[in-house]
């Protein structure tokens, strides 16, 4: 019997919660702000619906995505910390501790070891994983990258955007023309290489959880319409033990995300007609799900920004059982009551007891000859 082939491995080690992490926390305070300054930057889907929604296009442009193959780990730490001192003295604050931060993060980045199996071994490239600085990092890596794809080929893309290592365009050119470009992306950066992902040769193209598809006008023009895009999932059924409020939650977050999402009612009556019928069959009220529809697509309105300053949030955090819940409402109500606390808002948190699985995980690996039973 020929012996089965396994994938090569790819091991992810965690960075929460390790002595690294306050240093991490810190350095990143100081670089997120400068990771978020270039052009191509999109914060989450609802800017770019808003960046893209209604944009003029013609009908032979092509929407296309990119994917930059494992980015965090194909990081140059020498070409890192060359990025992140260019941003410093391209944006300089006299407030700002560059070097210090500079030190620190070459500290994080060469000498990041880890155990595996009584084995202890050193990442000589990338970010780790789950690093608090990793996305920020990636981000000011990638800032000649994306001027170089803006603005250096002689065919110049449009709406180009990037989210970390996804990338969104529209293409002016020829199909020839956009496989020369990414030929052209994958000589800026030595490492990282760059992947066309999705043409727009169907009538949608999916990126995040959007679909962008061109919407033909009476006159004979093309604008860009915005629905939501259903990876595979799964929902909560509605008779696991959880708060009653968190199935509710649950239901109004999904409706008013296809709302802001879909360009026409259309789009997100078709989306919440797909949410229903999955809920419906994990338990939820009927009733209850189309009244909530009905409700967030006539009364909800996106706030661009909160009119009053926000108040600061006093989490109660108790276990979650019957008698713990009763000790949580208590508290709250308390601090309800209270004029000290009259500026400031509660929320009710719960964790969960320790379970026999738990006392069964182990924080180290380690071989089946060694296992006690």
């Amino acid at each position: 019997m020929a012996p089965s082939i396994l994938p090569p491995g790819h091991p992810i080690v965690s960075d929460v919660n390790t002595e690294s992490s306050p240093i991490c926390s810190y350095t990143d305070h100081y670089l997120q702000p400068l990771s978020i300054l270039h052009p191509s930057y999109i914060k989450d889907t609802y800017e770019f619906v808003n960046k893209i929604r209604y944009t003029p296009i013609q009908s032979h442009w092509i929407l296309f995505t990119m994917d930059v193959e494992s980015l965090y780990t194909n990081m140059k730490l020498d070409l890192i910390l060359e990025t992140v001192r260019e941003a410093f003295i391209e944006n300089p604050n006299p407030f700002h501790p560059d070097e210090a931060i500079l030190q620190l993060l070459a500290l994080t980045l060469y000498n990041n070891d880890f155990e595996f199996n009584s084995q202890f071994f050193l990442q000589l490239c990338g970010v780790a994983m789950g690093r608090k600085y990793a996305p920020s990092t990636a981000n000011i890596y990638l800032k000649k990258f994306d001027h170089a794809a803006m603005n250096l080929f002689h065919i110049h893309p449009l709406l180009y955007s990037r989210f970390l290592d996804d990338i969104f365009g529209i293409w002016p050119g020829t199909r020839s023309e956009l496989l020369h470009f990414q030929n052209f992306l994958n000589c800026i950066i030595p490492g990282n290489k760059v992947t066309l992902t999705k043409l727009l040769s169907v009538p949608k193209l999916d990126f995040l959880d959007t679909q962008i598809y061109k919407k033909h006008n009476p006159d004979g023009t093309f604008i860009l319409h915005t629905k939501v895009f259903f990876k595979p999932t799964q929902f909560l059924h509605h008779s696991s033990f959880h708060p009653s409020h968190t199935f509710k939650s649950i239901i109004t977050s999904q409706f008013i995300r296809f709302k802001r999402i879909s360009t026409t009612f259309h789009d997100f009556q078709q989306a919440s007609s797909t949410l229903v019928r999955v809920l419906s069959s994990c338990g939820y009220s009927l009733p209850t799900l189309l009244k909530i529809k009905r409700n967030i697509w006539h009364n909800y309105q996106p706030s661009s920004q909160s009119i009053n300053p926000p108040k600061e949030l006093i989490p109660i955090i108790t276990f979650f059982d019957k008698h713990h819940s009763l000790i949580n409402q208590a508290c709250k109500s308390i601090l309800k009551s209270n004029p000290i606390f009259q500026h400031t808002r509660t929320l009710s948190a719960f964790c969960k007891h320790r379970t026999f699985l738990n006392h069964l995980i182990r924080g180290r690996y380690t071989s089946h000859n060694s296992m006690p039973f």
